[in-house]
């Protein structure tokens, strides 16, 4: 048979093994090449028409930026809540709760009503519960609230510079000038806009300290029930009728000795009559102020945002003198595009190769 035999013998076996191997080959070069076209792909198409492609890159940002406000937004986060969901649980959670555990005689001691009382009946006793000391006790107390309402707009300021910064992140992955430029952008609009909403926090604060409406319906409403409760337990010198037990408090002077108040009956009452007054009407500020607060956010920074973003953005940076430093890629782009390239071309020669074996006889 001789050595001509054998080359024909090999020639066969090796034939049979390409042929049995080709299909498989000419399917994972055609799927690394789609691979690497997609990649192309995602990392965007030079750009020739540099005015339109930002107007297009704001717009989009905007509008992404306007779902994760809304809450109907294509990215949703699986992690933690974000956007619009963490500006909901700021309000309803962080700043309800805190309001809801809010004690109204935080602060308050027995010393500090039983001297506004006194002094506010002057050389005369009163025949009623003082109205002014009432109006001076609770007035202090609503102040008590400032830094709450206060630290829900920054947390709400946080949040939505946090969402500005995200949403661009993503966004905005293939040029970071763009990015920054953006970021920088509506972050200092939101900034513009925290003075304003913290002064109207402030303001509605001092509504309701400026004014002590004690002809609200509901606590007209809860002052007769507490009336009617105080005169039932007016045997028993008001014994379980305090909210905070107040008169039960035990103070101490400056060696650490413990204050004894002789409290006449009397004065008993007209405490306990004043912080039943206190917490009734604090009832009501709470509900006001976790209704208006984040309204007042809503309207002076989240819908203001929402709105002026894309006329902000596009006055700021869609400049001609701009354009090329805007739009230049960033350095893990270009190199990503251009390994995608190199393999992408050595795809090509190889299912080149392949389809020209196509033609060999035995193939």
């Amino acid at each position: 048979m001789g050595t001509g035999y054998l080359s024909e013998r090999l020639s066969i076996i090796l034939m049979g093994h390409v042929k049995k191997c080709l299909p498989g080959l000419r399917s994972r070069v055609s799927h690394l090449k789609g691979v690497q076209e997609a990649v192309i792909n995602d990392l965007g198409k030079t750009i020739t028409q540099k005015g339109p492609a930002i107007l297009e890159l704001i717009n989009t940002f905007c509008e992404e930026f306007r779902c994760v406000i809304n809450g109907n937004s294509t990215n949703i986060q699986t992690t933690e809540i974000s956007g619009g969901a963490k500006l909901f649980y700021i309000f309803q959670d962080t700043f309800g709760k805190a309001l809801e555990e809010f004690n109204p005689m935080t602060g308050l001691s027995l010393s500090d009503v039983r001297h506004a009382v006194r002094n506010s009946m002057g050389t005369r006793p009163s025949l009623f519960v003082p109205e002014i000391a009432f109006e001076m006790l609770v007035k202090r107390q609503i102040g008590l609230l400032r830094d709450l309402c206060l630290r829900v707009v920054d947390l709400s300021y946080d949040e939505l510079a946090n969402t500005i910064s995200v949403t661009c992140t993503r966004h905005f992955e293939r040029f970071d000038n763009l990015k920054s430029a953006v970021m920088n952008s509506g972050i200092n609009l939101l900034s513009e806009r925290l003075p304003a909403t913290r002064e109207m926090v402030e303001n509605l604060l001092n509504i309701e300290q400026s004014y002590i409406n004690t002809n609200h319906p509901e606590f007209m409403y809860r002052y007769r029930a507490m009336s009617d409760r105080l005169k039932t337990n007016s045997g028993s010198d008001f014994e379980g009728a305090s909210v905070g037990g107040i008169c039960d408090q035990r103070e101490r002077n400056d060696s650490g000795k413990e204050i004894d108040y002789k409290l006449t009956k009397r004065e008993r009452e007209e405490i306990q009559m004043i912080e039943e007054l206190i917490v009734q009407y604090f009832t009501i500020i709470r509900k006001q102020l976790q209704d208006s607060i984040p309204k007042t956010i809503m309207f002076f920074m989240v819908s203001f945002l929402t709105k002026s973003l894309s006329s902000t953005l596009i006055s700021e940076l869609y400049a001609e003198d701009k354009f090329d430093e805007l739009l230049q890629e960033s350095e893990v782009v270009t190199k990503k595009r251009e390994r995608a390239a190199k393999l992408l071309t050595a795809l090509n020669e190889a299912q080149r190769v392949l389809s020209s074996l196509r033609d060999m006889p035995g193939l």
